[in-house]
């Protein structure tokens, strides 16, 4: 088996595995008030200050660090909870405000997005064409939510797009948010680039931010949210889920002591070699380079961001053969790669993102995309190419 689809989910590693086996033991109730309960309670707090210092947060610190089942979770929890978290007055128009997101964003957050825009707020989608986070556009949008007494309440720049692997310029979207509105929140969807590129929440200029488990070698079930000191003092984000009151009462719900138990387990392991895993991928991403020169004859290409790249994601173009008969064809050598995003891939509608990038029809159409882990192998990548030199034989012809 040669896996390629690293940023849809990834192969739990040794330390996660071994985490469940321990933390099924250990199987009370962390609100219960009884020794099971308080045992739990101990370890999910250990968990918490495993992944905290991953993100750089010191142990003392007004900022909180919530557990949630996915990134998706996390998104929702974090906009919809800025949005509902104080009354709105609405201007001349009717318009409570500004939502303000990147172009071709992940659905966890376009929409939600979208449903703010049906109860009344103005939604402006920067353009990332070429996989570049247009900041003069972004000033144009807060000059105009200036001008109309229209407010930006909320804006959200993914860290890496999850289909080009480009790398967006949050520190400085950020910076221009906080200029026209201070009391905005600026949020990251960090998932596609949690230790896989060098961050914390302060350098990027992000007020609350989302990693998910099952994208750095942990099982699904677990994520976190980061929300700044001063947007909880602020009062500008509120629970949009009432219950019992858990994880500081934004996310109610008995914690998955299991999964979190992975999560910090495999955010440890990847803290602790996240150089030599970065310097691994990177190799390997121009092994995959290479190798793809070869079918340059044929058409093959790839959908490069003008700006900066993250090495383990490639988004190759096999001009002639739609995505999905080339996928088929590589799932029965079992090579396994995928169109784009794993949440969107059964929508009959184009990539978001790639239209945002300004990719043509018949490019999106013929677009695959190749996530690369620390994991991998040069024998997966000759797989590869191994495979769509076959497939193009085959199927260009057809």
């Amino acid at each position: 088996m040669h896996y390629l689809d690293n940023s849809a989910t990834t192969q739990p590693c040794e330390a996660a595995v071994r985490a469940v086996t321990e933390a099924l033991a250990n199987w009370g109730n962390p609100s219960s008030v009884h020794h099971l309960g308080k045992t739990a309670a101990d370890a999910l707090a250990a968990y918490r200050r495993t992944v905290a210092k991953t993100l750089g947060l010191p142990r003392f610190s007004p900022d909180k660090l919530l557990f949630t089942s996915c990134g998706t979770e996390s998104n929702n929890i974090a906009m919809l909870g800025c949005a509902a978290a104080k009354k709105r007055t609405p201007n001349a128009d009717g318009i409570l405000g500004t939502i303000i997101i990147s172009a071709g964003e992940h659905p966890s957050i376009d929409n939600p997005a979208k449903r703010l825009a049906d109860s009344g707020y103005a939604l402006v989608r920067v353009p990332t064409t070429g996989g570049v986070l247009d900041l003069d556009a972004l000033k144009t949008a807060l000059e105009t939510a200036k001008s109309n007494a229209a407010p930006v309440v909320f804006a959200g720049f993914m860290l890496v797009n999850n289909e080009t692997g480009a790398v967006y310029d949050v520190k400085a979207a950020s910076s221009l948010v906080k200029r026209y509105f201070p009391d905005a929140v600026v949020h990251c969807d960090a998932v596609q680039g949690y230790l896989k590129l060098r961050f914390t929440p302060t350098t990027l200029g992000a007020d609350t931010l989302s990693v998910s488990a099952h994208k750095i070698h942990a099982p699904r079930g677990a994520a976190a949210l980061y929300i700044s000191g001063e947007v909880i003092k602020r009062k500008n984000i509120v629970p949009v889920m009432p219950g019992g009151g858990q994880e500081d009462g934004f996310r109610s719900g008995t914690e998955n002591l299991v999964s979190i138990a992975a999560f910090a387990a495999a955010a440890e392991s990847g803290y602790t070699d996240g150089e030599q895993n970065r310097k691994t991928v990177a190799e390997l991403r121009a092994y995959l380079n290479e190798r793809l020169a070869e079918l340059a004859e044929y058409g093959v290409t790839q959908n490069i961001p003008k700006g900066r790249q993250l090495a383990g994601i490639a988004s190759i173009v096999v001009p002639g053969v739609r995505s999905e008969t080339m996928l088929n064809h590589l799932s029965a050598r079992e090579v396994y790669v995928s169109a784009g995003s794993a949440c969107s891939a059964h929508s009959k509608k184009k990539s978001d993102a790639l239209t945002a990038f300004g990719a043509e029809d018949d490019r999106i159409d013929s677009t695959l995309r190749v996530s690369l882990s620390h994991t991998n192998t040069k024998d997966d990548i000759d797989a590869l190419i191994d495979g769509l030199r076959s497939g193009i034989a085959d199927l260009q012809k057809k």
